[in-house]
C-alpha cells in the first residue's frame, strides 16, 4: 500500500495539560516563530528573560516594555556571543525569571549539559521546544520518493549546520521530563505542535508507524522550578 497522511491514533503518554498554553496561528519562518512564542507564552515571559539560541533577537521586539531581555547565540548580533558546544552560560545561578530555548538542543553535541545549564540559570520557568526528527525523516523519505533528508543527509559540501540527534516525540518528552526532575524542575505543560504522519500497513492490516514517536510533531514544554511553586 502506498504511504499516505493520516491523523495520529495513539496519543503520547507524556502530554501534560496541553490546553494550558493554547497555540496561536502557525508560524512559517523565524520571524513569525518569534511572534508565536511571544503570543503563546505571554503570561510567563516577564521579568528577566534569557533567549538561548536567539538568532537575530527577534523575540525581544514582542516582549512587554518592562521585560529585561538577554539573547545568547553563536552569531554576531547577540547580546552574548557564545559557542554552546564549548562554553557554559556565563550567568550566576537563578539569574532569569524565564529561560527560552526553542529548536536549539538538537543542534548541539552537548545537549545534556546545555539543558542542565538552562535549569541552573533559571529561577522560575523554562520554555523548551524540540522538533521530531524521526517524523520529519519519515515524511521526507515518502515525499514522492524524492524527499531530501534535511539536517541528516550527506550533502556535496559540508553543511553550515545539522542535527546531532535522531529521536522521536516520546524520546524527547522523556528526555525533558526526566532531566527536568533531576535538575529540580517539574513539567507544567507539554504538548505536540501538530499530529499526523505517513502510514504503512503491515501484513496484519495495522499501521506499523502508528506511534507517537512518529505521529507527533514538535514538542513544546514549560518547566517550572519546584521550589518556586511553593513560594
Amino acid at each position: 500500500m502506498v504511504p499516505a497522511m493520516i491523523a495520529q491514533r495513539a496519543p503520547s503518554r507524556w502530554l501534560v495539560d496541553p490546553s494550558r498554553f493554547p497555540a496561536p496561528a502557525p508560524y512559517a519562518d523565524r520571524a513569525t516563530k518569534a511572534r508565536y512564542v511571544a503570543d503563546r507564552f505571554a503570561q510567563i515571559l516577564r521579568g528577566r528573560i534569557l533567549d538561548v539560541g536567539c538568532d537575530q533577537r527577534r523575540l525581544a521586539a514582542h516582549l512587554d516594555s518592562g521585560a529585561e531581555y538577554v539573547g545568547v547565540d553563536l552569531a554576531p548580533g547577540a547580546d552574548v556571543v557564545l559557542n554552546l558546544d564549548r562554553e557554559d552560560l556565563p550567568f550566576p545561578d537563578r539569574t532569569f525569571d524565564c529561560v527560552v530555548c526553542t529548536d536549539v538542543l538538537e543542534h548541539l553535541d552537548r545537549a545534556h549539559r546545555v539543558f542542565d545549564e538552562l535549569c541552573r540559570v533559571g529561577s522560575d520557568r523554562i520554555v523548551i521546544s524540540l522538533p521530531n526528527p524521526a517524523r520529519n525523516f519519515a515524511n521526507a523519505l515518502f515525499a514522492g520518493r524524492r524527499g531530501r533528508l534535511k539536517f541528516y543527509g550527506l550533502p556535496v559540501e559540508p553543511p553550515e549546520d545539522r542535527h546531532r540527534w535522531l529521536f522521536g516525540f516520546d524520546d524527547a518528552a522523556e528526555f525533558v521530563t526526566t532531566r527536568a526532575c533531576a535538575c529540580g524542575y517539574a513539567v507544567e505543560f507539554l504538548d505536540a505542535e501538530d499530529v499526523g504522519c505517513v502510514y504503512w500497513m503491515g501484513r496484519d492490516g495495522l499501521d506499523v508507524l502508528d506511534d507517537p514517536n512518529l505521529t507527533h510533531g514538535t514538542l513544546w514544554s514549560v518547566l517550572r522550578r519546584k521550589d518556586a511553586v511553593m513560594e
